[in-house]
């Protein structure tokens, strides 16, 4: 393991730490709150979980000196305000309205009908991630102006130990006027680097990535048949977003979501008269997308949607590996799909 890269391991340690102290402070200080008065009891803490989360975020932002003076060995002082990102979300909002969220979401779902404590446990869960993520966000912003300061205005993504597929597909070098791409919980960082060089043991693309990892944690992290495909040439990040704009999630009675997941299409019936089910995606589907110009005509609106799209479906690799199992004739499907050009 190279020394930036125990660097960088060690500063996302110490900042996932801290969110996650932060986090439980905050989701103690919101179970104190009487489910059956959620605004006398916001009025309440709120002051305090704002006081807690802002001390968090000037922690955040004093680490990111000593850790970018070590990834870039410029010694030369920064005079960094760790107050300027502190008190604020990463979109310029103050930290209390933002929390306050974890409060509509309980409103929200007592409302159409889910009952107080599965509500607002509901509440608490979302209490924690936005609490963690104003947190990390902050360290986030600090390292970028640190590095800015010191002339680094280039970095390279270091994706966590155990990341999910989105982190995975951003693996490589961006620039600095670009944010951060981050979901919920994130563990990932970044670091500085100069004209573009990807130092060892990080990753310039996300096939690079891909290519790390064993067997079973590529089967983990992209699935069996996503892995598969892209084994076969597919571009990971067509893979992983064919399957973001496939999962779907269902209503449930009380107006909440079931957890997305894939749901198979209907494109007529086998021999035996059984339904021919399929798994396709919308993803890349709209008529300014480069798959569906190579639909060529088949464009149209449906009913619903603002966008035009193909009527060609879009198969997911998930139904391409049921087709064939000749590595050729896969290698052909991925490439009439769009997963390799």
């Amino acid at each position: 393991m190279s020394t930036l890269l125990e660097f960088a391991r060690e500063h996302e340690r110490l900042r996932s730490n801290l969110a996650d102290r932060t986090a439980r402070q905050v989701v103690r200080l919101f179970r104190s709150i009487d489910p059956g008065a959620l605004d006398a009891g916001w009025d309440r803490v709120a002051p305090l979980m704002a006081g807690v989360v802002t001390a968090a975020q000037m922690t955040a932002a004093r680490q990111a000196v000593p850790f970018t003076n070590a990834v870039t060995e410029v010694s030369e002082p920064v005079g960094l305000v760790p107050e300027a990102f502190a008190g604020v979300s990463r979109e310029g909002r103050a930290v209390a309205p933002e929390l306050f969220a974890a409060v509509t979401t309980t409103k929200g779902l007592i409302a159409r009908g889910s009952g107080v404590p599965a509500a607002f446990r509901a509440g608490t869960a979302v209490m924690s991630i936005l609490a963690s993520t104003l947190v990390a966000d902050a360290g986030r912003s600090a390292d970028r102006t640190v590095a800015v300061a010191k002339g680094r205005t280039m970095f390279v993504r270091v994706v966590s130990a155990g990341a999910c597929s989105r982190c995975a597909i951003l693996a490589g070098v961006t620039g600095y006027r670009e944010n951060f791409e981050r979901h919920p919980n994130c563990r990932c960082t970044s670091i500085p680097v100069v004209d573009n060089k990807v130092p060892e043991g990080f990753f310039a693309t996300p096939t690079e990535y891909f290519d790390s990892l064993s067997a079973g944690e590529q089967e983990r992290v992209f699935t069996k048949s996503g892995a598969e495909a892209i084994r076969q040439g597919a571009d990971p990040v067509k893979v992983v977003n064919a399957r973001r704009g496939a999962l779907k999630a269902t209503k449930r009675p009380d107006g909440s979501y079931s957890r997305a997941s894939l749901r198979p299409t209907m494109i007529g019936r086998n021999a035996d008269g059984s339904p021919l089910m399929v798994y396709a995606t919308p993803e890349g589907t709209t008529a300014r997308s480069s798959w569906a110009r190579s639909q060529g005509l088949n464009r149209g609106i449906d009913a619903g949607d603002r966008y035009r799209r193909t009527s060609t479906l879009r198969l997911m690799p998930e139904s391409i590996m049921r087709m064939s199992s000749d590595p050729v004739r896969v290698r052909e499907l991925l490439k009439q799909y769009g997963y390799i050009s």
